[in-house]
């Protein structure tokens, strides 16, 4: 955790929590009394943080011999792992139900106080989903596993819609209802069937790939390894490239970067992020800022291109002075800084109506850019040679 909330992510989320906070208050304030669409709004924002987190089962290849003759007790086991696992997602559910109360006081005119009946609603609910996954850590069909989600899902979007609708109370009281109905009907299903080993455990390496792709984000992760594609269409890129002493590093790390999937992929990540917040975004201020935001987080994102190869034997051999080596990663750095400037320039032009505010935004950004490369990624790389 302290390679992904170091001090410039920190300082990233709150700036961009800031201003998305400020720009969602000064929307509420437009909407009008008992707001329509609220409720639904809520209602899918709700059914769709449920779907986060998993059943974390910490399963391994070699349980499905060494445990195996212990698979009656692992029913205990997997209680416990339901236990384990829902605290991340309820603390997931009290941040985004938190956020979304203001919207639900105004569309239903109810107080702050319903914010628990609706908080304790949606742990059931969830538990509920917990539930469903362990049962389906058991050797059952793929049409026993879709009817149970269809089943939870259709209940729990009903049971939002009660709570939202009807009643705060109403929605507690299903919600409970259904929790305590998928804990006993599926309690008794599981003694009928068998452990699937080989699915849990593929269940379980499946989820902690998807954790160690978020942390990749921010460092190296040992567990992933990045692939390497021709990608043929950006060789006229790389021809340009003159192949001389003076362009080797260059050349090489921009080989690198269009060929492997690591930070190309990262690259077009927050690019294609950034520009989806920017085209919805109508404030001067907070487009200004998110662009900015991006602008830097992609370019400290890719600073770690630098040591990209230094386990290569034959790099440390080549008769090529150290300064080049800062050099062309300052120079790649300004080019794919310049692509994303221009690329946010475009989404800021389309959403944005006021032409003056579109200039100063670009200004920024190309301002940003010179300062970045030239300035604070050659005191990076200092510091990390250090």
């Amino acid at each position: 955790m302290r390679y992904v909330f170091n001090d410039h992510f920190i300082l990233v989320c709150v700036f961009l929590l800031g201003g998305l906070g400020f720009y969602y208050s000064e929307t509420l304030k437009t909407l009008p009394k008992d707001f329509v669409w609220g409720r639904m709004i809520v209602a899918v924002i709700w059914l769709v943080t449920l779907l986060f987190g998993k059943i974390a089962t910490l399963a391994e290849e070699a349980d499905k011999v060494f445990i195996l003759p212990k698979e009656p007790e692992m029913k205990g086991y997997l209680l416990r792992a339901v236990r384990y696992s829902f605290w991340l997602p309820f603390i997931t559910l009290l941040l985004v139900s938190g956020m979304t109360m203001p919207l639900v006081v105004i569309s239903t005119g109810w107080t702050f106080s319903t914010f628990f009946f609706f908080l304790a609603t949606l742990a059931f609910l969830k538990i509920s989903h917990l539930l469903l996954q362990k049962y389906e850590l058991y050797q059952i069909s793929t049409s026993q596993r879709q009817g149970g989600v269809i089943l939870w899902a259709l209940t729990s979007l009903l049971i939002i819609l009660s709570g939202l609708y009807v009643s705060p109370y109403v929605g507690l009281a299903l919600g409970l209802f259904q929790s305590v109905c998928f804990y006993f009907i599926l309690k008794r299903k599981e003694q009928e069937v068998s452990l699937d080993w080989e699915g849990m455990i593929q269940k379980e390496k499946n989820r902690m790939h998807q954790i160690y792709q978020f942390i990749h984000l921010f460092t190296d992760v040992p567990e992933i390894t990045s692939s390497v594609k021709r990608r043929k269409i950006f060789d006229p890129l790389l021809n340009r490239i003159k192949k001389n002493t003076a362009n080797t590093y260059f050349y090489l790390y921009g080989r690198s970067f269009i060929r492997g999937s690591e930070f190309s992929g990262l690259f077009l990540r927050l690019v294609f992020v950034g520009g989806i917040i920017l085209l919805f975004l109508k404030e001067f201020w907070i487009s200004l800022g998110v662009s900015v935001l991006f602008i830097y987080l992609i370019g400290f994102q890719l600073i770690p291109i630098y040591v990209r190869f230094d386990y290569m034997i034959m790099t440390h051999l080549y008769p090529i002075p150290m300064k080049q080596k800062k050099q062309a990663v300052s120079q790649l750095i300004t080019w794919l800084l310049l692509i994303a400037a221009i690329l946010f320039s475009i989404f800021v032009i389309i959403a944005l109506p006021v032409f003056s505010e579109v200039l100063v935004i670009i200004g920024a950004l190309a301002v940003e850019v010179v300062l970045f490369s030239k300035i604070y990624v050659p005191y990076r790389l200092k510091k990390m040679e250090g």
